[in-house]
């Protein structure tokens, strides 16, 4: 038997630390290309925790090594020249990053309660930092923490992510995993209602936030945490709210929110130019992915093992009205492309599988689908979502 000898309390400090570090991305911390400086330094020093921590997880740790193992050998053994060290490195650092934090959890002394503060913590402190920047653009103030900002949408704020799509996702992502929590401590299904009443506050801030940021993605969100208070009892009082809500957005935002309307309805026709006549900006999410995937020949050597990296900054441009030359994108569907259908494979299952829970389907896929296989390998939002949800399932089969 491996004990390790760090006290749990302290790597309960470092889990939350770490957390925190994860699913925020502070303006005076974006680098280049808005890559948040703060998580690639807990990035660079999580190696030191592989061996402070010795075990081996095989569900997380072998899924998550096959992946890296395909990621630097695919390109280097089928197209060298493509070959990009600091894209490959990045992904690694990623990897063992999440390997530590799974680390950190299962050594921890982490109970619900202290999951529960700390996630609410961070709703708090992103409804702190919105209603400052919103503060400023009422009195004309330089905007405090501001990153992606057009002064043609002067509403639509970041607060602690670098973009208000990104902070609508991660405030879901955090109070739908304050209400799983929540749900474990009590040992059934919450009730909007008792939740409500339990916790006023923070529905107050998450609702603040979902609503005033002016992004169709939160707007979107909003309603997958909501589904998880979905029952036949609460189904009449639900959508009297969401009723409510669709009045409230529509008066704040109803432009926003009628592009939002007209994209959902334009994805269904699975026609990119409808998508991109809808909502160009909203387009951009889906139709690089479907694009990708057109481009996905499984019958050749390079659909497995990929075409090289960078392969979809070749032709993408010349599919999307507005974009320069080189432009790229697709999420995992980009990966599948340019790394091959198999080491996609490995990275979608693997994900899907810290991500799902039989009891949540709707909201763990509707994360899943959104943050995961339409975002891409390299992002943060990726990685935190996988994390949260992860640790939603292990704090769930611990319970049982």
């Amino acid at each position: 038997m491996i004990v390790n000898n760090i006290p749990s309390h302290i790597t309960k400090v470092m889990l939350f630390f770490g957390i925190a570090i994860l699913v925020t991305s502070p303006a005076f911390a974006l680098g280049a290309g808005a890559r948040n400086m703060l998580l690639i330094g807990a990035m660079a020093i999580s190696p030191l925790l592989l061996v402070q921590y010795p075990i081996f997880n095989k569900r997380v740790d072998w899924p998550l090594m096959l992946f890296l193992l395909c990621t630097i050998s695919f390109p280097l053994i089928f197209h060298p020249l493509t070959m990009r060290w600091s894209t490959a490195l990045y992904s690694g650092m990623f990897g063992v990053f999440f390997m530590a934090m799974t680390r950190l959890f299962h050594f921890s002394d982490a109970k619900l309660n202290d999951m529960q503060i700390l996630f609410k913590s961070i709703i708090y402190a992103y409804l702190f930092v919105l209603l400052i920047q919103q503060t400023c653009v009422l009195f004309g103030f330089p905007i405090f923490n501001v990153s992606n900002y057009s002064p043609l949408e002067p509403w639509k704020l970041n607060s602690l992510m670098s973009e208000p799509e990104h902070s609508g996702r991660m405030v879901a992502l955090l109070m739908y995993s304050f209400l799983t929590m929540k749900e474990i401590e009590k040992g059934s299904a919450l009730s909007f209602k008792e939740s409500w009443n339990e916790d006023k506050i923070l529905w107050c801030a998450f609702l603040w936030v979902m609503l005033t940021m002016v992004s169709a993605g939160a707007y979107l969100f909003l309603l997958v945490v909501l589904s998880k208070l979905l029952n036949r009892k609460t189904i009449v009082s639900l959508l009297a709210l969401v009723l409510v809500l669709a009045f409230i957005v529509t008066i704040m935002g109803g432009e926003t929110f009628m592009r939002t309307y007209k994209l959902v309805l334009s994805v269904f026709t699975f026609d990119t130019m409808k998508m991109f006549q809808a909502d160009h900006s909203g387009a951009l999410r889906f139709v690089p992915s479907i694009i990708c995937w057109q481009h996905l020949d499984m019958t050749s050597l390079n659909g497995w093992f990929g075409y090289g990296v960078d392969y979809t900054s070749t032709f993408l441009y010349r599919y999307i009205p507005g974009v320069v030359k080189g432009y790229t994108g697709g999420g995992l569907m980009l990966y599948a492309l340019e790394y091959g259908f198999l080491s996609f494979l490995i990275f979608a299952i693997s994900s899907f599988r810290y991500c799902y829970d039989s009891d949540n389907k709707i909201a763990t896929i509707t994360f899943w689908t959104f943050s995961i296989l339409l975002s891409g390998v390299n992002l943060q939002i990726t990685w935190s979502t996988m994390m949260l949800l992860y640790i939603n399932k292990k704090m769930k089969e611990s319970s049982v």
